[in-house]
């Protein structure tokens, strides 16, 4: 089948997980993006991070398609340099996600539609609509309960995934319930009249596992969590040895060349 998109996650596919925000792609990835790129292939990413925190990987990239960030809850048009798609939770809706967070020792995190900010309780002022609210590095036996807590609130969208390695963490993503990588796929492939057929899909973690039951070809990497590689149509090296890069050479280049 000729592939005509290719959608990458970044955290534990494209990069390290927790990454700095200008982190770049590695350069036998870049050179595979532009091959891609050159064979007239979309290539964009689907991730829980938002525009400020890929700052690196779109310009190493040259990422020109429409991308995912926020789980979903956002798609910034690269070509155009504004968003395109907008889901936000109400501050009612978060007010409330803060109080049962507040039973946990941990950090949290907001993105509203300008900045991302470390709510404090009693110091942190009042607040709009905001994009998402996080939980960030947390140990997996935390991160399991926080998520079947809010898993049970309405309105919400609660996702997991892997945020750190040695020793394993796991981060938590509150957003509006619409939100998730595949349904902002899907807008994307209907913009750019592609079939999901036709869309190649690579992850790592929990996040990614609707995104990729959607399109046509699954690859997981090395790394990934054991769900999303009983799905996989391949399994790629791992992020350390360029998996991304060993997708698209297999599947993508070598097909359009």
């Amino acid at each position: 089948m000729k592939y005509r998109c290719v959608v990458a996650d970044v955290d534990g596919t494209l990069v390290v997980p927790a990454a700095d925000r200008t982190t770049s792609a590695s350069p036998r990835v870049i050179e595979a993006v532009k091959k891609t790129q050159e064979a007239g292939i979309v290539f964009t990413i689907a991730t829980a991070r938002s525009l400020d925190w890929v700052t690196g990987l779109v310009t190493s990239l040259n990422l020109t398609a429409p991308i995912i960030l926020d789980n979903g809850a956002r798609i910034y048009d690269c070509m155009v340099q504004k968003y395109i798609h907008n889901l936000l939770l109400s501050s009612s809706k978060a007010s409330e996600i803060l109080d049962i967070l507040g039973r946990f020792p941990y950090k949290k995190y907001i993105v509203d539609e300008k900045s991302r900010f470390e709510y404090v309780a009693g110091k942190t002022e009042k607040f709009g609509p905001v994009v998402k609210m996080m939980v960030l590095h947390v140990d997996p036996y935390q991160a399991s309960e926080i998520y079947e807590i809010l898993s049970r609130l309405p309105g919400i969208k609660v996702t997991k995934s892997v945020s750190g390695t040695n020793p394993v963490k796991e981060s938590i993503h509150i957003t509006h319930n619409e939100a998730a990588k595949e349904i902002a796929l899907r807008k994307i492939a209907e913009l750019l009249g592609i079939n999901m057929e036709n869309i190649v899909a690579i992850g790592d973690s929990y996040n990614d596992f609707s995104l990729m039951t959607a399109v046509g070809f699954k690859a997981a990497m090395g790394n990934a969590v054991p769900e999303i590689k009983a799905i996989a149509d391949y399994i790629a090296p791992s992020y350390e040895e360029d998996g991304v890069a060993d997708v698209l050479e297999k599947f993508i280049i070598r097909d359009n060349a």
